[in-house]
């Protein structure tokens, strides 16, 4: 299964629930942003790629962004639509891979939350983050964040717990290969009308992506890396053009 039918048909539906409280998640990306001194300038255009249900877009558009928000996910776009309202912000329904089809020059372009994992190969990122700097305007930032799966997670360690209320419960199992990782969710669901907990398993297929092969990536496109950090198991990065 490819990462676009998982969400369709799994994870899209508790997506949100599984992000936490909405304008919580969002003030702390906002104050990454500050942090990394992320600010509109005579470019006030924002790409952000697999923007999900809005969580940076939001943060851009208070920071005075014109942001143009693009996700695979249909009901993510029409949840990022919901609440886009009175912000500048255009979402796209469309994979980030095909992004540059429809995207102006911008200042600042982002693909946060492991989003660069669901490309296909290691060639489809290379030429993601060529196209990035071929649209940046000079001195144009790149920001990302994604999981380093370089370290292979053994036996239990493999079994993930994720989240869980007294509806749900949430398991992400991982399974290692070469070039890339499987993820199956397991969700498990209390169904109200006769309480009983109800499985639901899906797997895809994510990139393997590492600290150190994105880094070269990155670099190898042109960008000069501003900053390079772990923030709770998740790398982020700060590039400029």
């Amino acid at each position: 299964m490819t990462a676009k039918e998982h969400y369709d048909r799994h994870l899209a539906d508790f997506y949100e629930w599984m992000s936490g409280d909405f304008d919580t998640q969002q003030a702390v990306q906002q104050e990454f942003f500050e942090l990394h001194s992320i600010f509109p300038h005579e470019n006030k255009t924002a790409i952000d790629l697999g923007a999900g249900h809005g969580l940076q877009s939001i943060s851009l558009a208070k920071l005075g962004f014109d942001v143009i928000a693009f996700d695979f996910s249909k009901k993510l776009i029409s949840d990022l639509n919901d609440r886009s309202k009175g912000y500048s912000i255009r979402a796209i329904e469309s994979d980030i891979a095909d992004f540059y089809k429809y995207a102006e020059r911008a200042g600042l372009i982002i693909c946060m939350g492991d989003t660069i994992s669901h490309l296909d190969t290691f060639e489809s990122l290379c030429k993601l983050i060529e196209a990035c700097y071929e649209k940046l305007e000079e001195k144009g930032r790149l920001v990302l964040s994604f999981r380093d799966y370089g370290i292979e997670l053994t036996d239990t360690q493999r079994f993930i717990p994720v989240k869980s209320d007294d509806r749900r419960i949430l398991t992400c199992f991982l399974e290692y290969f070469e070039r890339q990782v499987r993820v199956t969710d397991l969700l498990y669901e209390k169904d109200l009308s006769s309480n009983n907990w109800i499985q639901k398993v899906s797997s895809y297929m994510k990139l393997r992506v590492t600290h150190s092969n994105v880094s070269e990536i990155i670099k190898s496109a042109g960008f000069k890396v501003l900053s390079d950090e772990n923030i709770n198991r998740m790398v982020y990065i700060v590039a400029e053009k």
